[in-house]
């Protein structure tokens, strides 16, 4: 499975919307802040839902042979607790997504009190979702009412439970809330594939997988090799052979589950800054990635796009325009 996310979409990250940012406060970067100091935010919201992701880039997409988009959605997407509601163009977009055979993953991107303090958990530096068993429920009933709401797509391919629970968040409630989330949906579908996230901690799933009885799920990682400060010390050579020792850890995980490789990218932080312009640099890290990564269930590469020139690794869309990666 080859999947390309739409990140940036439903759930702004400031990094990657920059042109929506500049005129407000420096020190925002996620969409709760910018609700609140964005003049007009919900207008903004409104024409940015409709424009970062058209019909032409779904086709374009299509015609690049991924074999599914994974969708990150928020907790807000029917419009609540003072949020922009996004559903409608949700809607129209997945029927399109749909009509053209394309399968997708609906991922919760974010969750009630935000789930790992990042921007790209809907509220940066608050980490709260694990205390409050109300916001638990409400998770599980917004993953239900995704379920319900898209279960008539033939497309429909797999949902996601959450996105990047945070590593110091005690595993055995991520563990029991997912069990308990799954259970839910089902009761829904028995078939459709259900992903569950790995929480930082790939290593720690082998009896979750082995002792209960579960019914076409995978596991979702996320290997990038541009935050860990054992990587910021290797030059591209290091990572290339870094990128291609996935295949060990893949078929060790594998053993047990389906494994997805939910987001990667070109992504460094090479201490040899022009190196990163080189497109030799670019497509050795890319082509050592794929080859890792043959192995797994599927790879889904963040992003399609980005909106400004200054994360060259990062925007498929470009990197395939400009370097024909």
């Amino acid at each position: 499975m080859k999947g390309i996310n739409l990140g940036g979409w439903f759930v702004l990250e400031g990094w990657m919307n920059s042109h929506l940012f500049n005129d407000i406060d420096l020190t925002c970067r996620d969409e709760t802040c910018f609700t609140k100091l964005k003049e007009n935010s919900f207008e903004h919201l409104l024409n940015h839902h409709r424009t970062w992701i058209t019909d032409q880039d779904i086709i374009w997409i299509k015609n690049q042979e991924f074999d599914l988009v994974r969708i990150p959605v928020p907790w807000w997407f029917l419009g609540e607790d003072g949020y922009a509601r996004s559903v409608e163009i949700l809607d129209e977009k997945l029927k399109m997504i749909n009509d053209l055979n394309m399968d997708f993953m609906i991922d919760l991107h974010t969750a009630p009190g935000c789930q790992n303090g990042f921007d790209n958990g809907g509220i940066e530096h608050v980490l709260t979702w694990h205390l409050k068993k109300e916001n638990l429920d409400k998770t599980k009933e917004v993953l239900v009412t995704l379920m319900k709401r898209y279960d008539h797509l033939k497309h429909f391919q797999s949902i996601e439970i959450l996105n990047e629970p945070f590593v110091t968040i005690d595993i055995e409630l991520i563990k029991g809330f997912y069990l308990d989330v799954y259970k839910a949906l089902r009761n829904i579908n028995q078939k459709r594939m259900i992903v569950f996230h790995d929480a930082f901690r790939l290593n720690e799933w082998t009896t979750f997988f082995k002792n209960n009885h579960f019914y076409n799920v995978a596991l979702d990682t996320h290997m990038y090799q541009c935050y860990d400060k054992n990587d910021l010390a290797l030059d591209i050579e290091g990572h290339v052979k870094k990128a291609l020792n996935r295949s060990q850890v893949i078929n060790r995980i594998q053993m047990y589950v389906p494994l997805i490789i939910g987001e990667w990218s070109l992504g460094l932080r090479l201490s040899n800054k022009d190196a990163l312009e080189e497109i030799a640099t670019l497509k050795a890290y890319y082509d050592a990635q794929i080859e890792g990564m043959k192995n797994a269930y599927g790879h889904i590469f963040w992003n399609y796009k980005i909106d400004s020139d200054t994360h060259v690794g990062w925007n498929f869309k470009n990197l395939k325009d400009k370097h024909g990666i």
